[in-house]
């Protein structure tokens, strides 16, 4: 979720809670902590790879949030601590970051260091106007009707809540439409796309490949598409989403279909990085990934986070064909971006894995 939500649910959360209005400090120091758990964003400085291996791990277990709200209550001056509510506030501010990055689609080790699992609901889209809307109208509200503070802190939280059953509907109604289309697929999800709680990326699982589409439960509904430019909007969107009765599907071969896949640089790394990894092209030299979640396949889109692996000789194994892997010991792997920046991947492992071994 991105910082400025987390910020107002920092205020939703400090209004809510206390049965008095907390001192200004005291206020914004829960805004703060509720971004606070993303200063693992400092990683980036030593390395891209490094912050993706870590990003969403140590700072956002559930496990370490006990230690991280004593250790940061321990810094606190003694007006803080003179506040019973303080502490509960620290840890629910924690807590609450938490959550709502859960409710994405990127994952988040909930359990690290322990285990390198990345939860994930599939909820909302990283980036929600709507539902950062839903928390911040009351808490505006409550600058204007200042005895009623409280009230609408508790509002806030409300709205939140009711928005996140609403994508929950409509999760379920996109997750119908794929078992209608797709009845022996062994597994479904749907995924939120960008602009509106209507669009939805469905997903049919077989063993060896998935069915993709994309759909817009709403077409009358114009969501936010007003608020960012025309570039941004043809990156995110897949230019043949379809209307509930008139979907458009692509077939893509699963990651694991490559022969001796795991034994190419990166690839420890980027099955487990990628929710529903995907082959995308496969040349003499050359064969690149991409993972659903993050735009692959979509017509239209710029999809973010490819696996590029440079170097190798691959065939697929499928069919009755002998299939092999071969290439030069100097092969490379990149993850891209959606902006084309690239990141090595060649040495990546995944994270956690002196404990897990």
């Amino acid at each position: 979720m991105d910082p400025l939500t987390h910020a107002i649910s920092g205020a939703a959360l400090a209004r809510a809670i206390p049965k008095h209005h907390l001192p200004a400090q005291q206020f914004i120091m829960i805004v703060l902590l509720s971004m606070a758990p993303d200063a693992d964003i400092v990683l980036r400085l030593f390395s891209e790879t490094l912050y993706l291996e870590h990003h969403r791990g140590l700072t956002h277990s559930i496990l370490l949030v006990p230690l991280w709200g004593w250790f940061i209550y321990s810094l606190t001056s003694r007006q803080v601590q003179a506040n019973r509510v303080m502490p509960w506030l620290i840890g629910g501010a924690l807590l609450l970051h938490i959550m709502l990055d859960v409710i994405t689609t990127f994952g988040t080790m909930i359990l690290a260091p322990f285990s390198d699992w990345r939860a994930s609901l599939d909820l909302l889209f990283i980036i929600d106007p709507f539902f950062s809307a839903c928390m911040l109208v009351p808490l505006l509200l409550g600058l204007i009707w200042k005895k009623q503070k409280r009230i609408m802190g508790i509002a806030s939280l409300i709205l939140m809540c009711s928005y996140l059953a609403l994508a929950y509907s409509n999760q379920q109604s996109a997750v119908t439409l794929t078992k209608q289309a797709y009845p022996d697929a062994v597994g479904y999800n749907a995924l939120p796309l960008a602009f509106s709680p209507f669009h939805w990326q469905l997903i049919a699982i077989y063993p060896d490949y998935y069915m993709r589409s994309s759909v817009n439960l709403a077409p009358e509904f114009a969501g936010t598409k007003w608020l960012f430019d025309d570039d941004f909007i043809e990156a995110m969107i897949s230019n043949r989403m379809g209307r509930a009765g008139d979907l458009v599907w692509q077939k893509l071969l699963a990651m694991h279909t490559v022969n001796d896949v795991h034994s190419l640089p990166g690839a420890a790394f980027y099955t487990w990085f990628a929710s529903y990894p995907v082959l995308l092209e496969k040349g003499e030299n050359m064969i690149r990934f991409g993972d659903l979640a993050f735009g692959a396949g979509a017509p239209g889109v710029r999809p973010a986070f490819e696996l590029q692996i440079e170097g190798y000789k691959v065939t697929l194994n499928h069919g009755n064909k002998e299939n092999h892997l071969s290439g030069p010991s100097q092969a490379r792997a990149y993850l891209i971006w959606r902006n084309k920046h690239k990141s090595e991947l060649t040495g990546s492992e995944v994270p956690f894995g002196w404990f897990n071994s």
